[in-house]
């Protein structure tokens, strides 16, 4: 009788873990959610961010009218452009908003939803300067720089091909997706704020 007494002393007993056991135990996967939802709601929002900064490029495209004086829809291209980066982040921010909670989460959100954005329109610029409809005049002048190549059998189109392709994707690429991450991470930022107001 006393041996049994003591080896059911013995015997740890079994404690349900407490709340904030539980909710410490469930917080890395609530954060990996989180994180994953911010991610996607970025990738989308930059394919719309893509989608309006080739309509941008598209009206760069268009001759201007002259019937109407001082005017062609290519003057929108300067303004459309923040205001495509900043409707990105907010869009971003927007889809996200289960998972932020301050100006600092939809900022990130908003800066990976216009830097891709940025590379989408950046790729579309190296594929419309290929194709001879961005930097002519850009790809002719490089390629007179090197036309000592032409001496060695390299075509003047192929080395002016190179030249448009070359600062299109410097100059919308890079450059582009940088000045677009930015802008979208303000606008980011925006959504938190309208939500704490209301």
């Amino acid at each position: 009788m006393t041996v049994t007494t003591q080896q059911q002393q013995r015997q740890p007993q079994y404690a349900p873990p407490t709340h904030y056991q539980q909710a410490h135990k469930n917080q890395p996967n609530q954060q990996n959610q989180h994180a994953a939802l911010m991610v996607w709601s970025s990738l989308k929002a930059s394919f719309a961010g893509g989608i309006g900064l080739l309509l941008l490029m598209i009206l760069s495209l268009v001759p201007p009218n002259e019937n109407i004086p001082f005017f062609s829809l290519a003057y929108l291209v300067w303004p459309g452009f923040p205001v495509v980066c900043l409707a990105t982040g907010l869009l971003a921010s927007l889809m996200a908003s289960d998972s932020i909670r301050n100006t600092h989460q939809g900022g990130k959100v908003g800066w990976m939803a216009g830097f891709w954005a940025g590379v989408y329109g950046g790729i579309i610029a190296m594929m419309m300067a290929a194709a001879g409809f961005l930097m002519v005049d850009l790809g002719q002048n490089i390629a007179s720089q090197f036309v000592w190549l032409v001496d060695y059998g390299v075509n003047f189109d192929t080395l002016s091909l190179a030249g448009r392709v070359f600062w299109a994707m410097i100059i919308f690429g890079v450059g582009g997706s940088m000045v677009c991450a930015m802008l979208s991470s303000i606008g980011g930022m925006i959504y938190p704020k309208l939500s704490v107001a209301e």
